[in-house]
């Protein structure tokens, strides 16, 4: 009797779970059918070399797939493992880091800038004498320049040759004309600071950081701060324009590497994204709004958080624009939904309208 009752509760979990799972899986080949139509037709249609996509919702990968060529001239087909340099998307594994080290009381919001860099017989302090903060650089508010001033930028490789020495000089040569902490102004120095601020106090390099904190607990094992060798197969070689086709190299951001380096992939990212959209207390120091950018966007650590009025929730978001890649990464920590998005095609709006159009579908699927 024991026997037969067990077997019908079997049967009955059985039958449930199947009902259940059903729709779920139709509705994933559903969003993979449509975003085969959407992505392989403006890889075609806008001559895009390749697009990665990756999609995590509720815990699990939900698509790790990419359309096009990691190398057009010799038909290599791309895919979930095809590693592209992501550009300012790296900001959101520095915040990382960051908000790692706040939390262990390594580092803290509030500390001065400057007592990073004793060997400065100068650091750059605005009118108000208001020293600048490890919060203000990570937010963009700390008044310093896109690019440093003694910075010979040469395309395609602006920062190659950039020495730490010249770094310190750039810093020394910062002149700041307004208060600090309250105005966003967008800085790739700014983060290369950032980065070696964090190198002095763990007295270890921002590669390390990456790989302690994120890459080695994190399962990601074939993502790298170091430029990879322009003959690995993985490598998407970038294109500045494929028609006609015009092939360019990876940037050596040398001494920024918190500004831009990694080199990733949708495998990869996607578990950065079930990562990052875990409830606990190193991300909730990175994705809290600490500047207000306008009505609707504000900046963490490493991260824009926007007020999304069309889904009525908050949307976590860095994009990536560099020499010969394109990258997005978008996530909806209140649904548990993460995109990522990534191509060997850098420059033009092609790029940007397909990201947008395939981000759009997805979220669109989940949260409509």
């Amino acid at each position: 009797m024991k026997t037969n009752t067990l077997l019908i509760t079997l049967l009955i979990w059985s039958t449930f779970s199947c009902t259940s799972t059903a729709p779920q899986q139709q509705a994933t080949n559903d969003l993979t059918r449509s975003l085969d139509s959407l992505v392989q037709l403006e890889v075609k249609n806008k001559f895009l070399p390749s697009v990665a996509v990756g999609i995590v919702k509720d815990g699990e990968v939900v698509l790790a797939k990419a359309y096009g060529y990691a190398d057009v001239e010799e038909k290599i087909a791309a895919d979930e493992k095809t590693l592209y340099q992501l550009g300012s998307v790296t900001r959101m594994f520095t915040g990382h880091v960051l908000a790692h080290l706040i939390e262990q009381g390594e580092m803290a919001m509030t500390d001065r800038l400057a007592t990073f860099f004793p060997e400065l017989d100068s650091f750059p302090v605005p009118p108000d004498g208001t020293p600048i903060t490890v919060r203000d650089i990570a937010t963009h508010s700390a008044e310093f320049p896109r690019y440093p001033e003694n910075l010979d930028r040469q395309d395609s490789h602006p920062i190659k040759g950039y020495t730490e020495a010249a770094m310190m000089a750039g810093i020394r040569q910062v002149e700041i004309d307004t208060s600090v902490g309250y105005r966003y102004n967008y800085s790739n120095f700014g983060y290369g600071v950032l980065g070696l601020a964090m190198e002095f106090r763990t007295d270890t390099t921002y590669e390390a950081l990456v790989q302690q904190y994120i890459l080695e607990p994190y399962g990601m094992t074939t993502s790298t701060v170091t430029q990879p060798d322009t003959t690995n197969q993985n490598l998407a070689i970038p294109y500045l324009a494929v028609n006609p086709e015009q092939r360019t190299e990876p940037w050596d951001i040398g001494t920024l590497p918190a500004a831009g380096n990694i080199f990733s992939n949708v495998s990869d990212l996607n578990q950065f994204m079930l990562r990052l959209l875990d409830d606990n207390a190193v991300n909730r120091t990175q994705q809290q709004a600490l500047l207000t950018i306008n009505d609707s966007w504000s900046y963490g650590l490493g991260c824009f958080v926007i007020d999304s009025e069309e889904y009525n929730t908050p949307v976590i978001y860095h994009g990536g624009d560099i020499d010969g890649y394109s990258s997005s990464l978008t996530l909806y920590p209140e649904h548990q939904l993460g995109v990522v998005l990534l191509s060997n095609y850098g420059q033009g709006d092609n790029v940007g309208e397909t990201f947008t159009d395939a981000n759009q579908l997805v979220s669109d699927h989940y949260l409509n």
